[in-house]
Formats: C-alpha cells, sequence, structure tokens
C-alpha cells in the first residue's frame, strides 16, 4: 500500500500539480485519497478515567469517549503544559499566551485531536468534537470555552471558570514566593469544587 502510495505521489508531482506546499502534504493526501480512515475506530477505546490531574483532564476523557461513540477516533493530546513549552510556542506564534497566562500550566485545558491525523481532519470532525463537548459540559454541569466558540484552535477546549482556580493558586504561590503548578492537593481540591459527585465515586486509591 505505501509504494502504491508513493508512486501516485509522484506521478501527481511530475504532472505538476502544485496544490500542497511540500512532499510531506501530497503524501498525507495521497494517504487519506487511499485510506480515508478518519471515522475508523482506534482498537483501544477510552474505558479508564484519571482522577489525578484534575477535573478537566476527566473531563477530557469523557470528550474522548463521546467522540469514540460517534465514530471518531480521538485522544487527549496535552492538558498540562509546562511553562517553558508554553513560553516556546508564544516565541513560534503558535499561542498569544505567556507562561502562566495559558489554563495549560494549572491542567484546566485539553487539546483533542485524532489519534493518526492530528489536526488535518475535516470539517465535521470538529463539528463533532464541538457537539460532544457541549453533550459533556451538560451531563457534568459545567461551562466550556475553546475553539468551537472562538472558531480557531479548535482542538482546545477549556473550563471557563479557570482564572478562579488560577487565584487561588496565585494566592499560594505569593506565600511560597514562584510561580509554579497546581499541586496535587489543589488538584484534588478543584476536582472536588467542579465534580463533586464523580470525586466521591472515585476507586481509591486514586
Amino acid at each position: 500500500m505505501l509504494k502504491k502510495i508513493e508512486k501516485w505521489a509522484e506521478i501527481m508531482i511530475a504532472r505538476g500539480f502544485k496544490r500542497w506546499q511540500s512532499p510531506q502534504a501530497m503524501m498525507q493526501a495521497a494517504r487519506q485519497a487511499h485510506q480515508p480512515h478518519e471515522k475508523m475506530q482506534a482498537p483501544r477505546r477510552q474505558t479508564r478515567y484519571s482522577y489525578e490531574n484534575g477535573p478537566m483532564y476527566y473531563l477530557g476523557q469523557q470528550i474522548v469517549k463521546a467522540m469514540q461513540d460517534a465514530g471518531y477516533p480521538a485522544k487527549i493530546s496535552e492538558c498540562y503544559r509546562s511553562p517553558e513549552r508554553q513560553s516556546k510556542l508564544r516565541k513560534e506564534g503558535f499561542s498569544k499566551a505567556r507562561a502562566y497566562q495559558s489554563p495549560h500550566q494549572y491542567y484546566e485545558a485539553v487539546d483533542i485531536i485524532h489519534p493518526s491525523l492530528g489536526w488535518n481532519v475535516s470539517q465535521e470532525y470538529w463539528d463533532t468534537l464541538a457537539t460532544c463537548a457541549r453533550i459533556v459540559a451538560d451531563r457534568y454541569g459545567v461551562e466550556f470555552d475553546g475553539g468551537f466558540k472562538w472558531g480557531w484552535d479548535l482542538a482546545h477546549i477549556e473550563l471557563e471558570d479557570w482564572r478562579t482556580f488560577r487565584a487561588k493558586v496565585r494566592s499560594n504561590v505569593l506565600m511560597e514566593g514562584e510561580a509554579r503548578p497546581p499541586t496535587k492537593a489543589e488538584l484534588g481540591e478543584r476536582f472536588q469544587e467542579v465534580l463533586p459527585q464523580q470525586w466521591r465515586r472515585k476507586p481509591w486509591p486514586c
């Protein structure tokens, strides 16, 4: 199959077809033409859930499961993002937020993408993700913000009140003197605040 895809790409290049910006982009298009697997299910489905990384990671896993139930593979590509990586992304123009200005530094956002296609998916995929996010928000009584409302950064979903949690962490940081991510104890308190019923039902030890 790979040889057929490579041959197809070579033929298109020879014909002077310049729709794609690079051979890699053309190869990706060739794979999609021969293997339209955007809705093909991954062999592993979301069945286990984490309580250790705050409520947004748990909710992100619920969105992943809803996507899988809708027929689309999905995964959380990022929840926590280090301040160093945040600064790097800002420098490269991929984010407007400085370190500790993004919900990712507080485990309050997730980026959900296709496991194999990444961000290179159809608008239907993003529309389904937006619908699944709204369903999960209604089910758990939370409010989400993110790309499905902004119209850009479509993989990004965050808790709407994440700045409240940031302020709480910052108040503790002021006593300690240095900016830092939330501690495990702070994440646990946040989970209890946002999802009290799920916290009470979580398996022990977590």
